[in-house]
């Protein structure tokens, strides 16, 4: 769902995992398993960077099979073990999508599963909002709920 807020466009997204929210924060938080689900359908992850600390810096490569390669870094806001995870996102080389902001990750547990929230707050435009939208959808579906299997 995207609203707006302060005139800029929020998007917020629920997925239910068959895994405890440890499991799937360490999927989050771990560089070896963060590799292994990141990034949309067909690109490759390579973890430059990975300091989950706060005030820590992470930045990831996707390269395309084509060979083409996108960037994203941010630096780590907020850690709360096994509860919640906040950072900056900036796409580099990456034109109207090269504004910062900030996505938070929920994790909760119900009924032994863990229900995900991500929160991703700041653009600019509805058009932006939306293409991360879908490939946060894509991302959550594709690679992290094929990962927890």
């Amino acid at each position: 769902m995207i609203t707006m807020l302060n005139g800029k466009y929020l998007l917020e997204l629920h997925h239910v995992y068959n895994a405890s929210k440890e499991r799937v924060f360490l999927a989050w938080t771990k560089k070896e398993q963060l590799r292994q689900w990141w990034g949309l359908t067909g690109l490759t992850t390579t973890v430059e960077l990975m300091d989950v600390t706060v005030g820590g810096k992470y930045r990831f490569h996707m390269e395309s099979p084509h060979g083409k390669v996108f960037t994203l870094e941010g630096q780590y806001v907020e850690i709360v073990q096994n509860e919640k995870l906040s950072f900056t996102w900036k796409w580099l080389n990456e034109g109207d999508d090269a504004e910062e902001t900030l996505a938070t990750i929920n994790f909760v547990e119900k009924d032994n599963k863990t229900e995900l929230t991500v929160t991703h707050t700041a653009f600019s435009t509805m058009q932006i909002a939306t293409r991360h939208n879908n490939n946060w959808n894509t991302c959550l579906v594709d690679g992290l709920l094929n990962y927890m299997k």
